[in-house]
Order: structure tokens, then sequence, then C-alpha cells
């Protein structure tokens, strides 16, 4: 009898195990990667300045008249964005600004004809700062930005997220200590660098992180961390983002 109480109690704890790591699994999948670039700076000791959500659209197929009631379609399901309209022979852009406490949401409609060729696309931004950045925003982003992007694009459209800060060390300690912590809070290898005097690119691949691109040597990759020397002090400048970064750096 009390080794059939120990047989019993030995499948609960590992039925209690088995649920408890489910759930975590669970759990980490909730995380945005633009969450999980956080973590990575937050446990480097890093500072978040700035942080951004960007996805873009491409379509081909749109007349001018088609054009005109797509852009109309997105002005009447986001009525709380400032719109302005603005014509010229070959360009017409329509572009709608909100800001609220989480930053500011930009969706810019742009239709071109050149040489009888029409081009369009759509894109979609979040963008913040140090102050809106925060527990707050995440939950916006699940809540708000990404069922957005559902209304806005016909396909799940690419989601660039990106991160700008600082540390407070020179260029040769970060790349020596927070970088590597970075890269390895994300599991990421890296795949190539590029080494200056006052400025070090890091790409590398995570499977942590939902999206990929392929490189020219046929290598999936989906960060990329830029760091700069900044001025004569001890800190150093940086932007981390995937699949790859979109901004200067």
């Amino acid at each position: 009898m009390r080794n059939f109480y120990i047989f019993v109690i030995f499948f609960i704890i590992i039925g209690f195990l088995y649920v408890s790591n489910g759930n975590n699994t669970i759990e980490a999948k909730r995380f945005t990667d633009i969450e999980k670039l956080d973590l990575a700076v937050e446990r480097a000791g890093g500072e978040v300045n700035e942080w951004s959500l960007y996805a873009r659209e491409n379509a081909s197929s749109f007349t001018q008249e088609g054009f005109a009631k797509h852009s109309e379609l997105i002005q009447e399901k986001f009525s709380g964005f400032k719109w302005v309209t603005k014509k010229s022979k070959e360009e017409t852009v329509v572009t709608g600004h909100r800001k609220t406490s989480h930053g500011t949401e930009t969706i810019k409609i742009l239709h071109t004809l050149t040489n009888g060729q029409s081009q369009s696309y759509t894109m979609y931004e979040l963008r913040g700062s140090q102050t809106t950045w925060g527990e707050s925003a995440k939950a916006y982003i699940k809540s708000e930005y990404i069922p957005n992007t559902d209304e806005i694009f016909t396909d799940k459209p690419l989601i660039f997220s990106c991160i700008k800060g600082k540390f407070s060390d020179t260029l040769e300690e970060v790349l020596s200590n927070q970088a590597v912590e970075m890269m390895d809070t994300l599991d990421a290898n890296e795949l190539e660098s590029l080494k200056e005097e006052e400025f070090h690119s890091i790409s590398a691949y995570s499977e942590q992180l939902s999206r990929t691109i392929q490189t020219k040597q046929h290598q999936d990759m989906n960060i990329q961390l830029g760091l700069r020397k900044s001025g004569m002090g001890a800190e150093t400048t940086f932007v981390i983002g995937t699949p790859i970064l979109i901004i200067e750096y």
C-alpha cells in the first residue's frame, strides 16, 4: 500500500510539472517580438529611449477608383485618426495620425501612376518614447495594434519591431558584456558582424522570434543590432530590431 501511495504521488508531481511547463510555454508564446527585445535590453542593463512597430503591404492591382474606395474604407474604419490627403498628377497620399498615451500611430496609403503603371502600398506604424513604454503599451500592442493590422491589410503583414536606447559603458565594454548578454537572452546565433572604430553591427538568428528573412547566403536571420560610440564619454547608443532594422543607425 505504501508503494502505491508513492506511485500515485510521483505521477501527481509529474502531472503538475507537465502542466506548469505547458503553461510556461503558452505564456512564452504570448510575448510579442518587441517584448522579447525589451527583455533582452532590460537584462543587459540598457535604457529604452524610443521604440516602434512598422507594418507594410504592397498592392499593384488598384485602379485610381479602386484606390479611392480602399482609402475611404480605411478612413471609415479608423475615424478616430486625423486624416490628410495630398494629390499630384502622379501620386496620391492619404495619411492618418492618432496620438494616445501609448505613442503616435500613423496609417499611410499611397498610390502612384508612372508610365501607365500603378503601384500602391499601405503602411501602419506605432511609435513611442521612453515615457510611453511600459506594461500599458505592451497591452495596447496586443489589444489594438496587432488586431488593427487585420483590418488594414489583406494578408498578414511582416511587422518590424525596433528599440533604440543606450548603455552607460564604452563601446568596447558593451561589445564584451551587454551585447553578449542580449544575444544570450534571445538564444541568438551570430551570423555576421561589422566592426569599425566607433560602430559595430551584428546580424543573428533566434528561434524565439516569430518572423525571419533570408540572407544572401540563404541563412535565416531575424535580429540586427547596431552599437555606436556616443561622443567622448563612457556611453554607447544602440538600436536592435527584428527581423531587420529599417531605420538608419
